[in-house]
C-alpha cells in the first residue's frame, strides 16, 4: 500500500512537462532545419533577445540587422498592434531607452507623436494606407519630456504574402537644424523690420558692379525714386560720390578696412534738390558673397542748427563785448561826473537798471522787448505809483535789442531823477509815459516823459551823466534825435527815432 501518493503525482506532473516543452524544442528544431525560422526571440532575466541564424536568408537578415544597427538615423519598426519589436543603437540613443525595455512595449510608451499642423495625422494616414510609405516632419515628445523635431520615413512591413506586419520608421533627428533655422528666420524678419522701419536711408550695393541692388523706404523717400528705379544706379548717379572714378575707389577701401566714413555728401534728390549727407559704408559677407552697405543719414537740419548755432555764439560774443562796453561807459562817466564818495552805490543802480533790461532780452531770446514791459521793469520800484501818480499809455511796440538797452538806461535815469529833485520827490507829482508810431511814408517812433505837480524844475548848472544817458546815448542806440525842456512846471523829454532804427517789426522789413 502506497502510503505517500503526493509526490509520485507530482513527478508525473512535471514529467508530463517537460514531455511538452521538449516536443515544443523538437518542432522547432525542425522547423530551423527546414528553413522557416530565420531569428529566435529568447526570454532572460534581461530580457528578451534576439538571435539571428544562420542561413542563406538568415545571412541576409544578419547583415540587414546589422546595417540597421551601424546607421545614424532612429530605426524602431512595430507589428499591426503598434508593439516594438525592433530599435536600432541610434533609437536607444535619441529616446534614452535600451533595447531590452522598449522591445515588446507599445510605441506610445517610447514617444508621442505631435503633428504640426491640425490635419497632418490624417494625411499620413491617408498616404501610408496608399502608398505604403510616408516622408514628414512632425515632434517627438519622449518619455522623460524632451521635444524633438524629427523627420520620419515610414514604410509598411509585408509579410511573403503580401500581408501587412507592421511597420519600419526611419527617424532623423532635425531638432538642432530646425532651431538653428528658426534663429535665422527671427535674425531674419528682425533685419527686415529695423531695414523697412529705418529712420535713416540704407542702400545694398553690388562690389561687383557697385550698383544698388536694394533701398529701404526711408531712402528712396529721401530721394524721390521709386524702388525700382533706383535699383541698378551707381552712387555717383545719385550725387553721393563725384564719378565712377570716386566709385571704384571707395570698393577699394572698403576691401582694404572694411568700413569707410563720409561727412557732409551732397544728395541730389530726383527733383533736383541738393541734402547734405553723412554715409557710413560696411563690406560684409552674405551666405558667401560681399556686400556693401550704405548707412545714410540726412543732416540738412542738423547742419542748418549747427550753423544758426555759430551765429548765435558770434552775436553773444558780440552782444557780450557792446555789454561790456557800455557798463564800461557808465562806470567812467559815473566817475567823470559823479561824488566819488557815492560812486559805488550809484555805478550798482545804473547797472541794475541795465540789467533789468538785459533780462527781458535774454527772456525774449533777444528777439526784442515791448515798450510796455521795459516801463514796467524799470519803474518796478514804484509800481504801486502806476495807473494814480504814473500814467502809461502806448501802442503795442517792440524794441530792438539795442532800443531796448538805450532807452530802458534813459528810463531809469529819468525816473532816479524824479524821485529825487523832479515830480516823484512830492505828494502831488505827476509822471505820464507816452510813445506811439507815425503812420508815414517813412514812419517815425517817439517816446515822451512829462512832469508836472512837483518842485519848481530848475536847469541844472553843468552835464553830468544822467544827461549823457538821457541824451547822447539814447540818441545812439536809435540813431535819433532827443529834446530835453527844463519847464518850471515840469520836466519833458522827447525821443524820436525813424522805425527801423528802433522797432523790430520795421528793422525785419526789407
Amino acid at each position: 500500500m502506497n502510503l505517500n501518493p503526493g509526490p509520485t503525482s507530482a513527478i508525473l506532473e512535471e514529467n508530463a512537462h517537460l514531455r511538452a516543452r521538449l516536443a515544443e524544442a523538437e518542432d522547432t528544431l525542425r522547423a530551423i532545419r527546414a528553413g522557416e525560422v530565420d531569428a529566435l526571440v529568447v526570454q532572460s532575466t534581461a530580457g528578451p533577445r534576439i538571435y539571428v541564424l544562420q542561413g542563406q536568408d538568415a545571412e541576409a537578415t544578419r547583415m540587414r540587422g546589422d546595417m540597421l544597427a551601424q546607421v545614424s538615423d532612429a530605426v524602431i519598426a512595430v507589428d499591426n498592434d503598434s508593439g516594438v519589436i525592433y530599435l536600432n543603437a541610434a533609437a536607444e540613443r535619441l529616446y534614452g531607452l535600451a533595447a531590452a525595455k522598449a522591445l515588446g512595449r507599445d510605441l506610445a510608451d517610447i514617444f508621442e507623436t505631435r503633428w504640426l499642423q491640425p490635419g497632418d495625422e490624417a494625411a499620413a494616414a491617408a498616404t501610408l494606407s496608399r502608398h505604403s510609405e510616408w516622408r514628414g516632419e512632425s515632434v517627438h515628445v519622449t518619455h522623460d519630456g524632451r521635444a524633438l523635431n524629427v523627420e520620419s520615413s515610414i514604410t509598411i512591413l509585408r509579410e511573403k504574402g503580401g500581408q501587412a506586419s507592421g511597420t519600419l520608421a526611419v527617424i532623423r533627428d532635425v531638432t538642432q537644424r530646425r532651431n538653428h533655422e528658426n534663429a535665422v528666420l527671427v535674425s531674419e524678419i528682425r533685419y527686415r523690420r529695423l531695414f523697412e522701419t529705418a529712420h535713416d536711408g540704407v542702400l545694398i550695393i553690388d562690389p561687383g558692379t557697385r550698383r544698388i541692388v536694394d533701398a529701404n523706404p526711408f531712402m528712396t523717400s529721401m530721394l524721390g525714386y521709386p524702388h525700382d528705379q533706383l535699383v541698378g544706379k551707381e552712387l555717383f548717379e545719385i550725387g553721393l560720390l563725384k564719378d565712377q572714378a570716386e566709385s571704384r575707389e571707395m570698393v577699394r577701401d572698403l576691401n582694404r578696412v572694411n568700413q569707410v566714413r563720409y561727412d557732409n555728401l551732397p544728395l541730389k534728390r530726383r527733383d533736383g534738390q541738393h541734402q547734405e549727407v553723412e554715409v557710413v559704408a560696411n563690406l560684409y559677407d552674405e551666405n558667401g558673397s560681399p556686400v556693401i552697405q550704405c548707412n545714410i543719414r540726412d543732416i540738412t537740419e542738423r547742419k542748418r542748427d549747427e550753423a544758426h548755432v555759430q551765429l548765435l555764439m558770434a552775436e553773444i560774443n558780440h552782444r557780450a563785448k557792446n555789454l561790456l562796453a557800455v557798463v564800461q561807459a557808465v562806470a567812467h562817466q559815473t566817475a567823470k561826473y559823479g561824488d566819488p564818495a557815492s560812486f559805488a552805490s550809484r555805478l550798482a543802480d545804473r547797472i541794475d537798471g541795465l540789467a533789468a533790461g538785459q533780462d527781458l532780452l535774454v527772456k525774449n531770446l533777444w528777439q526784442g522787448v515791448e515798450m510796455a514791459d521795459l516801463v514796467a521793469v524799470q519803474l518796478a520800484h514804484f509800481k504801486d505809483m502806476i495807473g494814480t501818480r504814473i500814467l502809461i499809455g502806448g501802442p503795442e511796440a517792440l524794441l530792438t535789442a539795442a532800443a531796448a538797452q538805450g532807452i530802458g538806461m534813459a528810463l531809469h535815469e529819468l525816473t532816479t531823477n524824479a524821485v529825487k529833485y523832479g515830480a516823484l520827490s512830492s505828494p502831488a507829482g505827476l509822471v505820464r509815459i507816452a510813445w506811439q508810431t507815425t503812420a508815414a511814408e517813412a514812419p517815425v517812433f517817439a517816446i515822451s516823459w512829462l512832469e508836472e505837480g512837483g518842485p519848481k524844475v530848475v536847469a541844472p548848472t553843468r552835464n553830468g551823466f544822467g544827461q549823457v544817458v538821457t541824451g547822447r546815448m539814447a540818441e545812439f542806440s536809435v540813431d535819433g534825435t532827443v529834446e530835453i525842456d527844463f519847464r518850471e512846471g515840469g520836466l519833458t523829454w522827447t525821443l524820436t527815432a525813424p522805425a527801423a532804427n528802433a522797432l523790430a517789426l520795421f528793422a525785419a522789413t526789407p
